[in-house]
């Protein structure tokens, strides 16, 4: 054990001095320094005196910085002021006597394969103090990772019933396998009951429907497909008590369903745990989190204590009343949430209901997955003050399993929204970011015109366009609305405010944007040119190549399409007609009108700072000595009118 007190009374040990080039020197001593044991004293000196001293008991180590130098000011320290190798510094060259190097190499160590005594007692400090933190280190990981193993084995294995659980209550559709037709009929099998029966030919891959014998719905599969195999994919939290102690998992569930297997297949992985434990009257969380880590790939990796996960899962419910007791601050966890059908954050559920009376209430009223989230008016006093809506919608909020960015929706609606439209609305389970959208748009649309309008666009989509999610034609939808209003269409017929093809309609109300964009920008560019901007231009060219000047905003935009580089951008638009650095396109002499290079040169200095063909390439010799000719002539030719009085 070092103690400081001890240490700074200990007597100095002087050192051979300073001599030729070595500018520091050391003394080294071992000290019986009462509780302290046996210590190494080593005081290290430079031209100006003493600098700092370094101690050690052969375990441990500490630094007095007596003099600052460097980043180092004065103060103890565990920093090492000594470099690992002698040749990063001048630090290891100290010159030390004989005695000074046996003391060091008593207490920390040979340094007999050093071939020079100046390096002894550097290297040593250095090795000693290497050793001793990669020591510390592999044994703090060392205890980690046992911690972490004691921690694991905690987790008892996975329940029996976890894949019927998720079969009945996580995913809530199913595949139904159909073998080719016989007799205009074909044979469908069901995934989930395993029920098989006839169909028609109506039924058809890709299709969904609902399973006539155990009422889920399903999706239409091809058997005869080799890869016809669908995976479907959850997060599920899973609560249990190990001695006393709380621990969550939270599990990765996949599901897969084949054409040969009449079962689906079910494959669980932990991401993340947290454990509740006491010790010694001590209440800590621990975290663990399966990431990625720095140079390699996925593994656990402990979290800092406390660390919490909010993310959304499902929450296995069979045993929350082994875990919770009876009744949890007032709830019985496991009645109230046997009847969730979406993810919900369950840590923020217990921590809700412990700290926020008002949770009790949503929970019990079957709004559980309101009880869950953060809650906006933590002192609300009824529904109406919490969700901004009355207690008619109760019945409707309990059957949908709203959250508050749908009920947002109810809220925002500049008129009445229908019990109908909304459910249809949450049966789509639609991201915050689309219901902001769906918000956007209803400022011109209802609710249950806009949801049916989307999904039958996609219906009748192409199948390229098909295959993007619903969230993509809502997007499209607002895009169109706010641009037909900013063209101040009449939003009050339905062929403008619904058309018939809204891909066609999105695409053509674009190009009028840009165009309207174009057309003022264009006039823009022209009265740049009126006030001048050219005042000082002549034509420029050889049997080769010619320069020509833009004249139109659009001029730079089809450069930058037909090249395939950026010099359509508005930051290059507006330098140039602002006349500092300046665009200019280099033709083919042969072929003026075909972009071929474009140039941005200052034309104060005569310095080109981009020279670039299709696909920002280099330009070859010629080009290159062809614009740098220019570019010394723009100087030139503005000199010279300047010098003439004649300016924009």
């Amino acid at each position: 054990m070092l103690i400081k007190s001890i240490l700074e009374n200990l007597p100095l040990t002087p050192g051979p001095g300073p001599s030729g080039k070595l500018q520091y020197s050391a003394g080294a001593a071992i000290h019986q320094a009462g509780r302290c044991g046996e210590v190494l004293s080593v005081d290290v000196y430079d031209l100006k005196g003493l600098l700092y001293r370094f101690f050690s008991d052969g375990k441990n180590y500490i630094t007095q910085v007596v003099r600052p130098f460097r980043d180092f000011s004065v103060e103890w320290t565990e920093r090492n002021p000594v470099s690992g190798y002698f040749y990063d510094n001048d630090y290891p060259c100290m010159a030390a006597t004989q005695e000074s190097i046996d003391a060091v190499e008593k207490k920390l160590g040979s340094t007999g394969f050093w071939r020079d005594d100046i390096h002894k007692v550097g290297e040593a400090i250095s090795r000693f103090v290497s050793d001793t933190k990669r020591e510390q280190r592999d044994l703090a990981w060392h205890n980690k990772m046992e911690l972490q193993k004691r921690h694991f084995a905690m987790f008892p294995a996975y329940p029996a019933d976890l894949a019927k659980f998720c079969e009945n209550k996580v995913f809530q559709e199913s595949v139904m396998y159909i073998s080719k037709l016989e007799k205009g009929k074909r044979r469908a099998t069901c995934r989930h009951c395993g029920k098989s029966f006839r169909v028609g030919r109506e039924i058809k891959p890709g299709g969904k429907g609902v399973c006539p014998k155990c009422g889920l719905p399903v999706i239409y599969r091809a058997e005869w497909v080799k890869k016809s195999e669908i995976t479907h994919k959850a997060k599920i939290c899973i609560a249990c008590k190990v001695d006393g102690q709380l621990l969550l998992r939270y599990t990765d569930v996949v599901r897969t369903i084949e054409p040969g297997r009449k079962k689906p297949s079910y494959r669980f992985s932990d991401y993340f745990k947290t454990l509740f434990l006491v010790n010694n009257g001590k209440a800590t969380e621990y975290a663990y989190a399966w990431t990625v880590g720095p140079y390699y790939g996925y593994d656990w990796r402990r979290q800092r204590n406390g660390t919490e996960n909010y993310g959304d899962s499902y929450v296995y419910t069979e045993n929350l009343r082994e875990v919770f007791g009876d009744k949890y601050y007032n709830v019985d966890l496991q009645t109230s949430l046997s009847g969730i059908r979406r993810p919900i954050c369950f840590r923020r559920l217990l921590d809700n209901l412990k700290n926020i009376p008002q949770t009790e209430y949503l929970v019990k009223s079957g709004l559980f997955v309101l009880a869950s989230d953060f809650l906006p008016k933590k002192d609300a006093r009824n529904m109406s003050e919490l969700l901004g809506i009355g207690r008619s919608w109760l019945p409707v909020l309990r059957e949908t399993q709203a959250d508050f960015y749908e009920i947002k929706v109810i809220v925002e609606a500049t008129g009445a929204v229908r019990p109908e439209d909304f459910k249809d609305l949450c049966a789509l389970r639609l991201d915050r970011y689309d219901l902001q959208y769906v918000r956007d748009i209803m400022r011109f649309n209802t609710l249950g015109h806009t949801l049916r309008y989307v999904q039958a666009q996609r219906s009748l989509a192409s199948i390229k366009l098909r295959h993007n999610k619903l969230s993509y034609f809502i997007t499209l939808y607002r895009d169109y609305l706010n641009m037909a209003d900013t063209l101040q269409s009449d939003m009050s017929k339905r062929a403008i405010l619904e058309p018939r093809d809204l891909k066609e309609r999105h695409d053509l109300l674009v190009a009028r944007i840009n165009e309207q964009k174009d057309e003022l920008e264009n006039q823009r560019f022209k009265r740049a040119i009126d006030d001048g901007l050219y005042w000082w231009a002549h034509e420029y060219a050889n049997k080769d190549y010619c320069v020509v000047y833009p004249q139109k905003r659009s001029d730079l935009t089809t450069e930058g399409q037909c090249l395939n580089h950026c010099v359509g951008m508005k930051m290059y638009y507006e330098n140039h007609i602002a006349g500092r650095s300046m665009i200019f396109f280099i033709r083919s002499y042969e072929k003026p009108d075909k972009p071929f290079f474009t140039a941005e040169i200052d034309v104060e200095t005569g310095r080109i700072q981009q020279l670039h063909g299709f696909g920002n390439c280099s330009a070859p010799k010629e080009v290159r000595s062809f614009t740098e000719g220019f570019a010394k002539s723009c100087v030139r030719w503005r000199t010279n009118k300047s010098a003439l009085g004649v300016s924009a």
